[in-house]
């Protein structure tokens, strides 16, 4: 007899492997982001530099983890479903498709990581487009934009702007604290991407579970 039917508890099920490979890939992921993130965060500190080997590296390598994750997935693993209606395809050879519109795993896998990082990247240029109009002057580099696309395709799009949000609550309250110490102005300069590291290092260990605190709120 089965040890769960004996004790009457429902069997575990085993998990795929694509989600053994999803889960290996990500330890690797975070292990790698982690390295990235602190380099980055020691590097901005010292010379207000970010540079691109660590940046856009570091969001080549997270794109490449994510499409050997999606070379695992099964045949219905991960897909969404965008309609359930039929709809009706016209081609040269008249083909009638009278399935659902769904992108497959791979597709919602590999897709979903490039719009957040996109996503991302292009919420922190309008950002430092308004700052610009605003203020007259550059509020943060380009540096910042690429890191905080990186963190996207390491994480994801919430996790990013989750650390978006720490790093920026970090470097205002770093910023007052110079500010009420006299060691700072008002046009004084914070290497934002050390903060915005440490965000990231925050979400990558923290983030699933803040959010998920966080969506349990609002309910």
């Amino acid at each position: 007899m089965h040890l769960d039917t004996a004790i009457g508890a429902n069997p575990i099920p085993f998990p795929t492997e694509a989600q053994i490979v999803g889960y290996c890939l990500s330890l690797v992921g975070v292990a790698i982001l982690g390295f990235l993130l602190i380099g980055l965060m020691v590097m901005d500190w010292q010379t207000m530099i970010l540079p691109h080997s660590f940046t856009l590296g570091g969001i080549a390598v997270a794109l490449f983890l994510v499409c050997t994750q999606a070379l695992f997935l099964g045949p219905n693993e991960d897909e969404v479903v965008l309609t359930k209606h039929h709809i009706q395809l016209t081609s040269p050879g008249g083909v009638v498709d009278r399935g659902n519109l769904f992108f497959t795993g791979p597709e919602s896998l590999i897709f979903g990581r490039i719009a957040a990082v996109c996503g991302a990247a292009l919420l922190l240029l309008l950002i430092r487009w308004l700052y610009k109009a605003v203020r007259h002057r550059d509020g943060m580099g380009l540096g910042d934009v690429k890191l905080l696309a990186m963190i996207a395709a390491f994480l994801g799009f919430w996790p990013a702007i989750l650390s978006l949000f720490l790093g920026t609550l970090a470097a205002a309250v770093y910023g007052v604290v110079l500010l009420a110490r006299g060691r700072a102005g008002a046009t004084s300069r914070l290497a934002f991407g050390s903060f915005l590291s440490i965000g990231g290092l925050v979400s990558a260990l923290f983030g699933n579970r803040l959010i998920n605190m966080y969506i349990a709120l609002l309910r």
